[in-house]
């Protein structure tokens, strides 16, 4: 039986577990959010007493979060045996099968129950215990609030590492998932000694002079716009990543030069990944869901933010399938 349960329950779960080890989990490829949520509460877990340690594969962490993570803690899932763990926490992995921890992906019943933290709407509840809140705008501020809640001491580290994933969700406060809550939340957190400047700077005024050449590239010479211009979009080709080393784990904000151009409603990437091509998708008018589009691709997401993987013979092909639900949606 799966129950939900509030922000503020959550502490009174995690009590019921004190005296077991718990292992922490986000999702695959993971992004600012899934490293700052996973990375603070195993700290604050830490920080109260309970036994934690958080899962992380270290290839795929994106340079410009490496610096926020913390030395002590951090587990290859070749370093566990997950029958020593009490409790199961998978944070910011809308699905099941999106846990970056390959025994908790698969699907095989868990040694342990499995608690849920999360911000995407679609989520479907997988584990015993489910808190998810779709108007927070990163699962760091989910997480913020249930210390805020319990009224646990949040360390600067702790701190810094919610920032780090409210404001890469946030794109720095400029999407539109930005609630006044979540202002409130990154107040709290920056009087608690969170590094706001420190992170603003790594994610959003450090870019390496090889990705803005990258960049440039893309959008002079590979940029495709179809139906009338109300949709763009552009593909990650391996051979013009191979020409400006850039690895795949760094290209998480490439969407953003493409939604930041006026005229089109929806934004795509395309990428080959896991015997498929991953599609990352933005709209920038709440009328038009691509929740909706990579649902119906077998993906998902929030209604602004969605993502999807199709698997297809050619760039063109997955192209034109995507372009197909585009086309719908927007009609």
């Amino acid at each position: 039986m799966s129950e939900i349960l509030t922000p503020e329950k959550v502490p009174e779960l995690l009590e019921r577990f004190r005296s077991r080890k718990m292992l922490l989990m986000a999702h695959v490829r993971p992004d600012g959010d899934a490293l700052g949520s996973l990375c603070a509460s195993m700290l604050l877990l830490r920080e109260q007493g309970f036994q934690a340690e958080a899962v992380i594969n270290a290839p795929d962490i994106p340079d410009s979060c490496k610096d926020f993570l913390p030395e002590d803690g951090l587990k290859a899932e070749s370093e566990i045996d997950p029958a020593d763990y009490g409790l199961f926490i998978a944070l910011d992995s809308s699905r099941r099968d999106r846990i970056s921890a390959s025994f908790a992906a698969s699907g095989e019943p868990l040694p342990a129950p499995l608690l849920s933290i999360d911000h995407h709407g679609d989520n479907p509840c997988y584990g015993e215990w489910n808190c998810i809140v779709p108007d927070a705008a990163a699962t760091a501020e989910i997480v913020a609030g249930i210390a805020f809640s319990a009224d646990w001491a949040v360390s600067p580290e702790t701190a810094t590492l919610l920032l780090l994933g409210i404001l890469t969700d946030t794109g720095s406060f400029r999407f539109a998932n930005t609630r006044a809550n979540t202002l409130r939340a990154a107040s709290r957190l920056m009087e608690a000694g969170g590094a706001y400047s420190g992170v603003m700077d790594a994610c959003f005024f450090s870019k390496p002079e090889n990705m803005a050449r990258f960049e440039a590239d893309l959008l002079c010479n590979h940029l495709e716009k179809a139906l009338g211009g109300r949709f763009i979009y552009t593909f990650l080709l391996p051979e013009l990543l191979e020409k400006y080393r850039i690895e795949l784990r760094n290209t998480e904000q490439v969407i953003d030069i493409l939604r930041a151009i006026a005229g089109p409603v929806i934004a795509a990437t395309i990428r080959i990944e896991a015997g498929g091509f991953k599609c990352s998708l933005r709209s920038k008018d709440r009328r038009y869901s691509v929740g909706r589009i990579g649902r119906a691709l077998g993906g998902g997401g929030h209604e602004m933010a969605a993502g999807c993987t199709i698997h297809a013979a050619s760039f063109e092909e997955a192209a034109q399938i995507l372009l197909e639900q585009v086309e719908k949606e927007l009609s």
